[in-house]
């Protein structure tokens, strides 16, 4: 029997389906579906502050934090000042101002690591002990539950007294320690357990060493995880687990009550938490401090770049056009007299005339010395007989007769400087 094309395509789809279902179904029979927790990354403040969530805690407790961008002014007495900025004291005697503050009633915390500071090291009571690095070093505590398992769970003991060389993988170890308050301190909590179980990392074999009274302290078992010693009417307390106030070690297990202990937090109570040596920059300095020479240094400038811009013009306006005073005409001409002499004195004044006379004479070039005076004379009214002999250059004539010639000349110039009909009119007469 020959399948038809139909057919083939038909068991050839049913194939398809069978071999699918097989497949789903050998998925769902070596599948395990499980719900597991995942942390969700931090957001918002959190992200930007690691210490956010023990904030939080100390304020709902009634406690008033303050987070200062730097460390240019001190807490008031009393208060508790947690300081992790690396860069605190790049200012001059800022360090002994720190101490003056804590010998008179201030409460320094700082983190174990922060003890070797040079600046800090001369006057603070406590000191931090270098794990020996040889090879008798022992394990840590085998008993300590490890902290990713988060359970009370053992670590296995090594076979008898077996011993191994330090190594730099075991320095930091994250896990979770039982420890209490000694018997020889008052308990921060009256009447509460003086237990503690605390996570965090802590470097192995290192341990704090007091050298004044010890106010408080939580031992561990190789040596006090947090220790508050004296200076002067105040304290400063050291925490040697890195990460005890961290946003996400802080509310595990006993941490918080440790940190609300090592911090003395209370209603009431003032907590700064400096963590960074923020400065404004130099621009935004400036305007604060001298926004005025600011200003003025801005006008200067854009003052002085006007000044040597281009011009499209001159400096100054023109001075408008105006009739010398007889005091000016008098020392102009005494000072030409002085010069040139008296002949160049009446020749110049012949040519001014002249300069006049063609403006309103017509064909004045054209006409002899005798018409140009009748022509002149005509205009101004003045002696034609004296015009002719003024505008004689070949003329020979005393010093005293200058004078007369001169103001001759200039009375029929200023005459026909006045007359109003321009020389481009036809004239009737002339």
């Amino acid at each position: 029997m020959t399948l038809t094309e139909n057919q083939r395509t038909w068991g050839l789809r049913a194939l398809l389906a069978l071999l699918l279902a097989g497949v789903v179904a050998w998925l769902a029979a070596n599948t395990e579906w499980v719900e597991v927790e995942l942390p969700l990354p931090p957001r918002g403040e959190a992200a930007r502050n690691r210490h956010h969530a023990t904030q939080e805690l100390l304020r709902r407790l009634g406690t008033t934090v303050a987070k200062p961008e730097n460390l240019a002014q001190l807490p008031p007495q009393g208060a508790t000042l947690l300081l992790t900025s690396w860069h605190w004291d790049f200012v001059p005697q800022r360090s002994q101002r720190l101490q003056q503050w804590v010998e008179a009633g201030g409460h320094l915390v700082l983190f174990s690591h922060d003890l070797n500071h040079q600046q800090l090291k001369r006057w603070l009571p406590v000191t931090l002990l270098d794990p020996e690095r040889d090879e008798d070093d022992e394990d840590e505590d085998p008993e300590a539950p490890d902290d990713d398992s988060v359970d009370d769970s053992k670590e296995a003991s090594p076979p008898g007294n077996a011993r191994r060389p330090f190594r730099p993988g075991d320095l930091f170890k994250l896990r979770c320690y039982d420890a209490a308050e000694p018997d020889g301190v008052a308990p921060y909590y009256p009447g509460g357990a003086r237990q503690y179980k605390l996570c965090g990392i802590l470097v192995s074999g290192r341990k704090l060493q007091a050298s004044a009274p010890v106010l408080w302290s939580i031992d561990g078992p190789h040596g006090p995880f947090v220790l508050r010693v004296a200076k002067g009417r105040g304290s400063v307390t050291v925490i040697q687990p890195s990460n005890l106030l961290d946003n996400n070690r802080v509310l595990e297990f006993d941490n918080g009550l440790a940190t609300v202990a090592a911090l003395q937090a209370r209603r009431g109570a003032v907590v700064w938490f400096v963590a960074e040596e923020a400065r404004p920059s130099l621009l935004t300095w400036l305007w604060q401090e001298a926004a005025a020479a600011v200003l003025l240094g801005a006008a200067a400038l854009l003052l002085a770049l006007w000044r040597a811009a281009r011009r499209f013009g001159p400096l100054a306006a023109s001075a408008p056009n105006a009739r010398r005073s007889m005091t000016e005409q008098i020392a102009g001409t005494a000072q030409f007299l002085r010069q040139q002499g008296p002949e160049a004195l009446l020749a110049a004044q012949i040519r001014a005339l002249e300069t006049a006379a063609r403006n309103h004479i017509r064909l004045y070039d054209t006409l002899d010395r005798g018409q140009r005076a009748a022509a002149i004379a005509r205009h101004t009214g003045q002696d034609a007989a004296a015009l002719n002999s003024a505008l004689d250059k070949s003329l020979a004539r005393k010093r005293t007769d200058l004078p007369a010639t001169l103001e001759l000349l200039e009375t029929a110039r200023r005459l026909l400087v006045q007359k109003a009909s321009p020389v481009s009119r036809p004239s009737k007469k002339d």
